[in-house]
Formats: C-alpha cells, structure tokens, sequence
C-alpha cells in the first residue's frame, strides 16, 4: 500500500535509504552519500506532506517526495510540457524488495498524484549512470529531456505530461 509517510515511518524509511545506499555502492554507483539524502531530508518531506511509502506488512519498502520544487539546473532545459508539474525525489525501494514492481507502483502512484491535482506533467533527474533506473523510466513512457550535472556528476532529465 502506498501513502503519505508519517512521522513514525521516518527512522524506517532512513534505514531503508541507508540499505539502498549500500547497495548502490556495491553496485558501483555512487549517486547518494552521508550529505544527502539523510534522515534530516525525509524528516522534513514528511513534515511538509510531501513524502510517500510503500508499505507492505507494516515494513516500509519503499519512499519518494512530490513536491513542486526543483533545482534552478532545471530552468536550462527545454521542457516540452507547460505549468504547473510535480517531480519525483528520492524515489528508493528496499534492495530485498527490489525486482518486484514497487518502483513501477510508486511511478504509477506519482502519476495518479499528479492527475488528481491538476499538473501537466512528471519532472525528475536520474543519475545518469544509475542504468536500471534509467531504463524503468524510458520504459514507463518518460522522454529524456536533456542532463544536467549536480555535485555528483550528470544526471538525465526526464518528462511526462499528465493525462
């Protein structure tokens, strides 16, 4: 089931992200460290109402933050859709959970969001290197938009307009 995170999910979802962190690493990805994202950041998308978890027996499994906020890299870009839109952050699910669909899930959940409230499309950047990530969002129908480069390197820029 997918909701709105409270407070009592964030030490969960932090120690979710700190597996998923790992896991990248392992994996040779080196996309997110101690600086971001942390337990501090998912304290205040919660707090703000923005984060959301996949939970699943009472476990959180999975967590992103919709919000409409977005880096000023993003303004470069050609954006095919016009205003308002939402973006995707910090969408993570558990690597034992991983394979499953819950990433499919929360993409489609984010879509629903967006519908529901009136935007015309689905902002996000994915580290370019992150290949699994980047090829979930190409199949999901999301267009490549142009990259942009944050502290740890080029990330791809993604789209959808909202039906």
């Amino acid at each position: 089931m997918i909701r709105k995170a409270i407070h009592e999910d964030v030490l969960q979802a932090a120690q979710v992200l700190e597996e998923v962190k790992k896991h990248m690493l392992n994996e040779g990805i080196d996309q997110w460290d101690e600086e971001y994202p942390n337990i501090k950041v998912l304290a205040e998308d919660t707090e703000k109402g923005e984060g959301f978890v996949f939970e699943e027996e009472g476990k959180v499994l999975a967590y992103m933050a919709l919000n409409e906020l977005c880096d000023e890299e993003y303004n470069d870009l050609n954006w095919k859709t016009p205003t308002p839109f939402v973006v995707i952050h910090r969408l993570y699910v558990k690597p034992a959970a991983q394979g499953k669909g819950i990433s499919s899930k929360m993409i489609r959940y984010a879509e629903e969001f967006a519908a529901q409230n009136q935007y015309q499309s689905i902002r996000f950047d994915a580290f370019s290197l992150n290949d699994t990530a980047n090829i979930v969002y190409t199949k999901k129908g999301y267009k490549l938009v142009g990259t942009v480069c944050f502290r740890k390197g080029i990330f791809n820029c993604y789209e959808k307009a909202v039906k």
